[in-house]
């Protein structure tokens, strides 16, 4: 079904499928050469797409959230890898931008202004194999005067190949306090900060070209520490930011690439003349409610994350729990969905390059993104139960702007 552009979130709607467009084209051949989609990220800068979630009197589109998770939805629709480097970005420029409304932070304003103008492309660099859950890390970090030394191996570098500035993470063992892990911000040339070029290989996803990072004793300046937590606890400020950021739009994203081969579908089910077959239609109903069903859970979620409820009328698992559920609903569905496409399109979904084809691989990368399928029931069946996880660390400040608050410095 089309979004209905009335609703909140429709705004940018438009935008991103002329964007979507263009990059439908281009998508089978960044997908078979396994190359980063440049000309695309270009296009988005030159739009004004990488300002969508910065505020508008930074320069920015003004976007929130809800808007981000139905315009990646359609950005997908064109060229998954392309919408997912993308997401990166936009997730953190949000979160800098909600961040800038609660406290004028001078550093955030530069950010967001830079981000605004094309200038600044954010991206992170905190995943490690066994890390996944981001409540620890292998990556150390060394006490020196002003700062940190930092060294260790990442994975999954998505937007590393277009970065200006990197989020990354350490643990600081030597803390009075025990064990803490540090979430901290740097330039993407910084000294020591390497990009594994071609060492991303894989089936799904490939144009991302989320290539490998390593640190060696990279210097951490004080001031590029945003937060610091517990080793091994469930923090309420990543669920404010980061976990509740990139679950719904990580969900969207993937949503997106199946929505897209739907789309393909019914066009290919009205040149065939297949509209009144009886299989044919049960299946695009079928994928139609899941495509709905998952807008809605993340659509709200959107809505959850914007406001203070999470964290406030819930405890932070719960608040978890709920941002999860939004990408398990959203990615799953997209399997679903292209599953059900398969099956009634028949054998040229089998044609390699084919935009089939390339779903069917996108979309299972999706439920292996953290949350993993597995790491996500855990959370969702153990809050269900009444089990905790792991300690929980309170978020920072409860009482975050939302989008009808005014930004500080213009308050006063």
């Amino acid at each position: 079904m089309k979004i209905n552009l009335a609703l909140r979130g429709g705004r940018f709607v438009t935008l991103a499928e002329e964007l979507a467009d263009r990059f439908r084209d281009r998508a089978a051949g960044f997908d078979e050469r396994g190359e980063f989609p440049h000309r695309n990220i270009d296009e988005l800068r030159e739009s004004g797409y990488l300002g969508l979630t910065v505020p508008e009197e930074l320069g920015g589109l003004g976007g929130d959230l809800t808007d981000m998770v139905v315009a990646q939805e359609r950005l997908a629709a064109g060229c998954g890898s392309t919408a997912l480097v993308v997401n990166m970005h936009l997730s953190m420029t949000g979160q800098l931008a909600r961040a800038w409304r609660s406290t004028g932070n001078e550093r955030a304003e530069e950010l967001l202004r830079g981000a605004a103008d094309g200038t600044v492309f954010l991206a992170g660099a905190t995943a490690e194999p066994g890390h996944a859950l981001v409540r620890s890390t292998g990556s150390k970090a060394l006490r020196v005067d002003g700062g940190y030394l930092v060294s260790g191996k990442k994975t999954f570098g998505t937007g590393t190949a277009v970065a200006t500035h990197l989020t990354s993470m350490a643990v600081y063992e030597d803390h009075p306090d025990g064990p803490q892990v540090l979430v901290f911000r740097i330039p993407a040339d910084a000294p020591g900060l390497t990009v594994m070029t071609g060492t991303w290989h894989t089936s799904g996803m490939r144009a991302t070209c989320s290539d490998n990072v390593e640190l060696h004793d990279v210097e951490v300046p004080d001031d590029a520490v945003s937060l610091q937590f517990p080793e091994g606890h469930l923090d309420g400020t990543l669920l404010q930011t980061l976990w509740g950021w990139a679950m719904p739009s990580f969900g969207a994203v993937y949503l997106g690439i199946a929505v897209g081969a739907l789309e393909e579908c019914v066009r290919d089910v009205q040149r065939r003349g297949w509209q009144h077959r009886a299989f044919a239609q049960n299946t695009i109903a079928e994928c139609e409610v899941l495509v709905e069903t998952a807008r809605a859970v993340i659509g709200r979620t959107a809505e959850e994350v914007m406001g203070n409820s999470l964290w406030t009328a819930l405890d932070v698992q719960e608040g978890m729990a709920r941002v999860i559920t939004a990408k398990l609903v959203g990615t799953n569905n997209a399997v679903s969905i292209v599953d059900r496409v398969v099956q009634l399109v028949g054998s040229p979904a089998l044609k390699a390059g084919s935009l089939y084809d390339r779903a069917q691989r996108d979309v299972r990368a999706g439920t292996m993104h953290p949350y993993s399928n597995a790491d996500a029931q855990e959370l969702i069946s153990s809050t269900a139960l009444g089990l905790p996880v792991a300690p929980v660390n309170p978020p920072m400040s409860t009482e975050l702007a939302t989008a009808a608050d005014t930004a500080p410095h213009l308050a006063r």
